[in-house]
């Protein structure tokens, strides 16, 4: 015979046996997904259901994956039937969960806790016939390997808290796939000899595990143990990392303030940042403000902007006419209580203090006012860049409205006038809350009615010392929580920005006016005493902080420390307040520190949802129609991935096919792409044919023809070069026989063919 034979029906033989290991592995990484979706806020399911059927349906994809693949396609199509006949027949029960479940991820659920079963059923149902895919088919575990790493990382910033038995699950999963998806590697291979490749790597997965398992269990208890000392390590890692990246970015050295909350840990550097000085030494703290909030609009304060209230009070005062800048109603006030304190008539008549501000980077974009005060000019030895303020502590204000000098009264009836139409104004602007985002708070203050300043102020720092611990770690909030309950209502940890933040909000809701206050606080311990007498102070970013103002009638704006002292105690005083009070009235009012228990309400006391907070999708076409574009989407995203690794997987099997297997699927691209359809490859003409149609020279088609009949009719077997020079002219025609195609077809060419 001078033919060649083609045996078309050889296949390269399959692994046999089904590996036990991946079938545990599967429902390790599966059951893990499962355990941090049970471990976010607000969600329950039945797990006597979920997990049985996981486990069910894991076994029934390994067990057709590894066995039958038209079992398995049946399997596929069965479970899109059935699934699909449940969503449509439970759209109702699948749309209120599906939103109930946005709602924990994204806002922290604000709907009565329900049960979503179906909705986890349908979720592992789809987690594991995408799992099994990529790492029972397509054989590619990177993708998970990176969508699981990211679940937990990206988990404590959603509210998720995930348990040890999520963390020993998630972990066996990726290193065992890891490992089964592996080439062995020649140390596990010198370790088994005589085992087959798959062996090796079920082997080595199963050596993992038990070294994970091993690990945690010897880890995790010492950890626990010493959970103080372990996190230290960490912060103080962290705040080296933090120190670093500031002094490259260079922002060590720029002085800030602003009204975004903190929602991590906070370090500082002890890099100076401002110089103050002082010709008289201070005898309270110092507040320089540099930030006033106005609105808080969940996690971050709006800065004040006073410039519309000023215009309606001048608007109601009829001084429109009179305003020009320097003499408005906002540049008035400014100085109101300094000026009215400096002509107030008293005996001893208090001496205001010279203060100057210089900021040791040279950049004065945002300036920091301390309280009670004046823009001043002139000083000897002033600093060469700066400004100067004249200001009176707290102790020295002294104003009385009915007592100034006699050439001062038409000035003070016009403070008068100005002070009474701003308190009217600003008690309306500044007792706004967002009481839709801060529901517990809300319930917290309208549970405990409270009607005096004292009284108030006392219940505030009551509540927040008791419920709350000043640290500068508190860790990461997560991003689908008010910073603010979570701060008091939850973690019980934070730092100055936390405390503040809950005292205004606080006072306002109590109807009091407060505004939050961020900027610099400087004891008077950070003064020394300079060769002119002066005082000065350098401030670093050790000396940033938060507080809160209260508008008193005869102070103005007034700073109040909400943050717990070093040692724990009360650091609050201001003119009226005294911590004896405060002790009388936690007394009296027999307060505890457990916090009651809130229901769930808006400004007008009716219950809020969390769909309240989430507009309707809306869809086009038929009622059910979403359903099917969500099942269409998934198809399509995993259709070009599944495609190209097929593909992949095709050309590998090339690299090991025999001559004769690859002259046959020479044959088979050849009629796919209708050139010589009715040439089997003995023609004497073949090679000459050939080479005109794809410019290939003929002598590499006629040596193909030659090594590919004597592998099928020569005595000795065809050496391993000859092999491989028959690839290569297979790949040499493809990429040929691929550029004369049009794009449609080409497509099928090179994903489902898969010819090149």
């Amino acid at each position: 015979m001078n033919g060649i034979e083609i045996r078309a029906g050889l296949e390269e033989p399959e692994e046999k046996g089904r590996p036990a290991a991946a079938l545990l592995y599967l429902e390790a990484g599966l059951f893990g997904v499962l355990l941090l979706l049970d471990s976010l806020k607000g969600v329950s399911f039945s797990g006597w259901v979920v997990y049985p059927v996981t486990a069910l349906l894991c076994w029934a994809i390994w067990y057709t994956c590894y066995g039958s693949r038209r079992a398995y396609l049946l399997l596929v199509l069965g479970a899109v039937g059935v699934y699909g006949a449940v969503v449509f027949g439970m759209e109702d029960v699948f749309r209120e969960q599906i939103w109930y479940l946005i709602g924990c991820v994204l806002g922290g659920s604000k709907a009565e806790p329900i049960d979503v079963t179906e909705t986890m059923l349908l979720t592992a149902a789809l987690l594991a016939f995408f799992t099994a895919m990529l790492e029972f088919l397509i054989r590619s575990h990177r993708l998970l390997y990176f969508m699981t790493t990211g679940l937990l990382l990206l988990a404590p910033f959603w509210g998720i808290r995930a348990g040890a038995g999520t963390v020993l699950l998630l972990a066996l999963f990726q290193a065992a796939f890891w490992i089964l998806q592996g080439d062995g590697g020649t140390v596990w291979r010198a370790s088994f000899e005589g085992v087959n490749k798959r062996q090796i790597l079920e082997r080595s997965s199963l050596f993992a595990g038990i070294a994970i398992l091993a690990a945690f269990l010897a880890v995790f208890p010492l950890i626990s143990v010493n959970a103080d000392a372990f996190y230290t390590w960490i912060y103080e890692r962290e705040s080296q990392v933090y120190g670093m990246l500031k002094r490259l970015t260079g922002r060590d050295t720029a002085p800030s303030a602003g009204g975004t909350m903190g929602r991590g840990n906070q370090y500082r550097t002890g890099i100076p940042l401002l110089e103050v000085e002082t010709d008289v030494e201070p005898t309270e703290p110092l507040y320089l403000c540099g930030f006033q909030g106005d609105e808080y609009v969940g996690g971050r304060w709006s800065a004040l902007g006073e410039s519309g209230l000023f215009e309606t009070v001048e608007e109601k005062l009829g001084w429109q006419m009179y305003s020009n800048g320097r003499f408005s109603a906002g540049s008035l006030y400014d100085s109101m209580y300094f000026m009215m304190n400096t002509n107030t008539q008293a005996e001893e008549q208090p001496r205001y203090r010279n203060l100057k501000i210089c900021h040791l980077n040279g950049e004065y974009e945002n300036m920091y006012t301390p309280y009670y005060s004046q823009r001043g000019w002139g000083w000897s030895g002033a600093f060469h860049e700066g400004y100067l303020f004249w200001y009176y502590e707290q102790q020295d204000m002294n104003v009385a409205w009915d007592n100034v000098y006699e050439d001062f009264a038409v000035i003070r009836d016009w403070y008068r006038t100005l002070r009474d139409a701003y308190m009217e104004e600003m008690r309306i602007a500044y007792t706004k809350v967002p009481v839709q985002l801060l529901p517990r708070l809300t319930g917290l203050c309208s549970e405990n009615h409270h009607d005096s300043l004292e009284e108030i102020t006392a219940f505030i720092l009551f509540t927040l010392h008791e419920n709350a611990e000043y640290t500068m770690t508190p860790g990461w909030a997560p991003l689908n929580e008010d910073i603010v309950e979570y701060f008091l209502f939850d973690s019980g940890r934070g730092y100055c920005e936390h405390f503040a933040a809950a005292a205004t909000l606080m006072y306002r809701l109590y109807g009091i006016p407060a505004r939050y206050a961020s900027g610099y606080m400087v004891q008077p311990s950070a003064f020394e005493q300079q060769e002119g007498g002066s005082w000065k102070a350098v401030v670093t970013d050790r000396e940033a902080h938060a507080w809160v103002e209260i508008f008193l009638e005869d102070y103005g704006w007034t700073p109040v420390e909400v943050t717990p002292a070093e040692g724990g105690g009360s650091a609050a005083r201001y003119p009226g307040f005294d911590n004896a009070v405060f002790r009388q009235l936690v007394q009296a009012g027999g307060w505890d520190a457990e916090k009651p228990g809130l229901h769930i309400a808006s400004a007008d006391g009716e219950e809020t949802t969390w769909r309240q907070a989430f507009p309707e999708f809306v869809f086009a076409g038929e009622k059910y129609s979403h359903v099917l574009v969500t099942i269409g989407i998934y198809s399509l995203c995993l259709l070009p991935l599944f495609l190209d690794y097929r593909r992949l997987r095709q050309l590998k099997k090339l690299e090991i096919m025999g001559s004769r297997k690859v002259f046959f699927r020479l044959l088979e691209m050849l009629r796919f792409a209708a050139m010589m359809p009715e040439y089997d490859g003995t023609e004497a003409d073949f090679a000459p044919k050939l080479a005109a149609l794809t410019g290939v020279p003929e002598r590499e088609i006629a040596g193909m023809q030659r090594i590919v009949s004597e592998a099928a009719y020569g005595k000795s077997p065809v050496a391993p070069e000859a092999e491989r020079d028959v690839r290569r002219v297979y790949l040499l025609l493809a990429e040929a026989v691929y550029s004369r195609l049009r794009r449609r077809k080409r497509l099928l060419f090179r994903y489902w063919k898969a010819f090149f």
